[in-house]
């Protein structure tokens, strides 16, 4: 698309809402970082000029994928997904371990975490599925495939352990009744989500008990 068409469809509140809200998070880190021994804002060994780079590289980021056109991400979004499915299972080799998950990656400058990679990529490959004309979502094999999409990062992420993460995924099924999946499933998607919620809180033999 042109970039004349791609500044008509930019949404300029949320926009200007987006940056007021990453400026005021820098701010607060800014402010509880601050030493008088570092001054310089650009101190990028200081957690808030590592914060600093991140918002200048995800800006990056955004006009990069805006830009891009969007039969780039329906061709692409299998190999996206396959790359992130491959960078969930590396964790388990090379994973770096933080707060008792290895869901990381340390590359030195930085920690990269692929299950935040894996949303974008599971998302797209998603769309992708149900947009192909062959799929029908009505049709029991069709769904199988569908959850079968949500469910093998899940199931990737889970033994981190990440159920925070993992959880996120679960969303992923309410786009599946737009498309005409039955509500049956949607009493059997909270019943998942309960379990799951109370297994986190009360711990596995108490859930099991019950």
């Amino acid at each position: 698309m042109s970039g004349r068409n791609i500044f008509k469809r930019i949404d300029w509140l949320t926009i200007i809402f987006y940056l007021l809200l990453v400026g005021i998070g820098w701010l607060n880190i800014y402010s509880s970082t601050f030493t008088d021994t570092n001054a310089s804002i650009f101190d990028f060994n200081q957690l808030y000029g590592k914060q600093l780079l991140f918002i200048f590289l995800s800006l990056i980021s955004i006009i990069i994928i805006l830009a891009l056109e969007s039969g780039f991400y329906e061709r692409f979004s299998s190999v996206l997904y396959i790359i992130s499915m491959i960078l969930l299972l590396g964790l388990f080799v090379f994973g770096k371990t933080i707060a008792g998950a290895t869901s990381w990656y340390n590359l030195g400058f930085f920690n990269f975490q692929p299950s935040e990679f894996a949303k974008a990529a599971t998302a797209l490959a998603l769309a992708k599925y149900l947009s192909d004309i062959q799929t029908d979502i009505k049709k029991r094999k069709d769904q199988y495939y569908a959850f079968l999409i949500i469910m093998v990062p899940v199931f990737l992420i889970i033994p981190q352990p990440d159920p925070g993460s993992a959880l996120v995924f679960m969303a992923l099924i309410f786009v599946l009744f737009r498309e005409g999946l039955p509500l049956y499933y949607l009493g059997i998607a909270f019943l998942a989500i309960l379990i799951f919620v109370t297994t986190l809180m009360f711990g596995t033999i108490w859930v099991g008990i019950g």
